[in-house]
């Protein structure tokens, strides 16, 4: 029954948004359903920049552009709002989400973090599961994060609440003989 609740309360608060967040509850449903996360459309819910300075001489910039910026040369590389991604892996309770086709390098973790009203959110974190940090790894390189908004959490398509199957069981109660 709590469940039903459970869901019906996310469809409820999200009725007129197609994106629901990625909770601890949720992905608890998610995998009790053995719904496979690699075929799950996931979508950040802010942008966010990844920063680092280049030798004007270094030509080996994989992706984002280079700018110039208080005479240095930067290359930005930028995550604007509900851009789509992929789970590449999930290791130790944090999801490897990939925005670009690329290797694993190219890819950045998200793991539960806890939230408002004591529910855990599925954020941005280092590879250690640490929420706060002000550098990434990406592409090999160490790069500044550069937040828009506070923070950069996971969200899902609402349609993937309608796979899931609720077994529900009606308790007979227990009388005295």
């Amino acid at each position: 029954m709590k469940k039903i609740l459970f869901i019906l309360s996310v469809i409820t608060l999200s009725s007129c948004q197609k994106n629901v967040y990625l909770t601890g509850s949720l992905m608890h449903q998610l995998q009790e359903n053995e719904l496979d996360l690699t075929r799950i459309q996931f979508y950040n819910d802010n942008p966010l920049y990844l920063e680092r300075e280049v030798p004007s001489s270094d030509a080996n910039i994989k992706s984002g552009k280079v700018i110039f910026k208080n005479g240095r040369y930067i290359n930005r590389i930028s995550l604007e709002k509900n851009t789509p991604g992929l789970l590449q892996k999930e290791s130790g309770g944090k999801l490897l989400l990939s925005f670009e086709k690329s290797k694993d390098d190219n890819a950045l973790y998200f793991g539960p973090v806890a939230g408002e009203k004591g529910e855990f959110f599925y954020q941005l974190v280092d590879s250690k599961g640490n929420p706060t940090f002000s550098r990434l790894d990406y592409e090999g390189n160490k790069y500044l994060v550069i937040y828009k908004k506070p923070r950069v959490r996971i969200m899902l398509s609402k349609s993937v609440l309608n796979n899931l199957k609720i077994k529900v069981r009606k308790m007979k109660g227990n009388k005295i003989k």
